[in-house]
C-alpha cells in the first residue's frame, strides 16, 4: 500500500469541516460567561464585606459576624456588658468590655481550665466583693470561674488575663470597629494559651529545696 495522500481510500480522508477552527462568536460568548461569572463572585464579596453598614443592629450578618451599636460598650474600666443567647446565640454569648480607651474584648462567657475539660460560665464579679480572695489590692470589676485548678475560683482581669486560681486566660471573640458599630466575629475563637513555667537559664543556680 502507497503512503501518498491520493494512495488512501477516499474513505478514509478527513472531511474539510475538520479543518475549520472554532467559531469566533463561540470564543466570545465563553470570555464573556467567564467575566460574567467572576463579576458576580465580586458583587457577592463586596455586598457581603458591606453588610454590616446596611443592617440595623443588633444583628448577625454573612460571616458570622454580629453587628452592635457602639451605644453597647461599656465606659472605660465599667462593668462588661452582657451579650446573651438572644442575640448571639445560646451557645456563644460574650461580655462586651472596654478595659482602655478604644480597647475592646469580647469574652466569651464559657471557659475552662483546660481545653478539654467541660468547664463552666464565667460571671463577673466586684473586686471589692472579693476581700482575701484577691492576691493583692484590686478595684473595679473582675471576671471569676468556679471551674479553676482543683475546683479553686479563678479570677481574671478585664483583659481576660489570670489573677490566680489557673494557668489559662479567657476565651475571647475578634471585635472590631467600624465607625458607630461594633463587629463580633463569631466564628473567629482567639482561645486563650496556657501559661506554663519558663526554663531556668543556664548558669543560674537552681532552687533548693528546703530539709
Amino acid at each position: 500500500m502507497g503512503t501518498r495522500h491520493e494512495d488512501q481510500p477516499a474513505e478514509h480522508w478527513a472531511g474539510p469541516e475538520s479543518l475549520d477552527p472554532t467559531p469566533v462568536w463561540k470564543q466570545y460568548l465563553l470570555v464573556a460567561a467567564l467575566l460574567a461569572v467572576g463579576l458576580v463572585v465580586i458583587v457577592v464579596v463586596a455586598v457581603a464585606s458591606l453588610a454590616p453598614q446596611f443592617v440595623t443592629p443588633p444583628a448577625v450578618v454573612p460571616g458570622d459576624r454580629l453587628v452592635l451599636s457602639a451605644s453597647e460598650i461599656p465606659a472605660i474600666g465599667a462593668r462588661p456588658r452582657l451579650v446573651g443567647a438572644e442575640v448571639a446565640g445560646a451557645q456563644r454569648s460574650f461580655y462586651l468590655v472596654q478595659p482602655a480607651r478604644g480597647e475592646l474584648r469580647a469574652v466569651r462567657t464559657h471557659w475552662a481550665a483546660f481545653a478539654n475539660d467541660v468547664g463552666c460560665e464565667i460571671q463577673v464579679e466586684e473586686s471589692a466583693s472579693l476581700g482575701s480572695q484577691l492576691p493583692q489590692p484590686t478595684t473595679g470589676p473582675l471576671f471569676l470561674s468556679p471551674c479553676g485548678v482543683r475546683n479553686a475560683l479563678a479570677l481574671f482581669d478585664l483583659r481576660g488575663a489570670v489573677i490566680s486560681g489557673s494557668d489559662r486566660g479567657l476565651d475571647q471573640y475578634l471585635v472590631s470597629m467600624s465607625g458607630d458599630r461594633v463587629i463580633v466575629n463569631l466564628s473567629r475563637v482567639i482561645e486563650a494559651q496556657e501559661r506554663t513555667s519558663a526554663p531556668i537559664p543556664p548558669g543560674i543556680p537552681q532552687p533548693q529545696s528546703t530539709p
